[in-house]
């Protein structure tokens, strides 16, 4: 009967073993699984911070390249006022 008490009170102290590590890698699960969570809001947070960048980038490139026309404008509009100025000093030195 001692046999029998030694082989049982083993396998009760295995199972309280692995009940505690069953418990322990739970807990651990449970860990990842909020780490997992965070780390997720975190990325969600960062790609909609990266989409509204984005959108600013194509509003300044787009406001630029409106400078660039009215640039392009101006400069012509001298040219022409120019051209008359030159049209008219010719025409006064007749």
């Amino acid at each position: 009967m001692d046999e029998i008490t030694l082989v049982l009170e083993n396998i009760e102290f295995k199972l309280r073993k692995l009940l505690a590590h069953n418990e322990k890698l739970r807990q651990r699960i449970s860990d990842l699984e909020s780490d997992n969570r965070a780390l997720r809001e975190e990325l969600n947070t960062s790609n909609e911070k990266n989409a509204q960048l984005r959108e600013e980038l194509i509003v300044v490139k787009s406001a630029k390249s409106m400078a660039s026309v009215d640039r392009t404008m101006a400069r012509q509009k001298i040219d022409e006022l120019l051209r008359e100025i030159e049209k008219s000093t010719v025409l006064l030195n007749r």
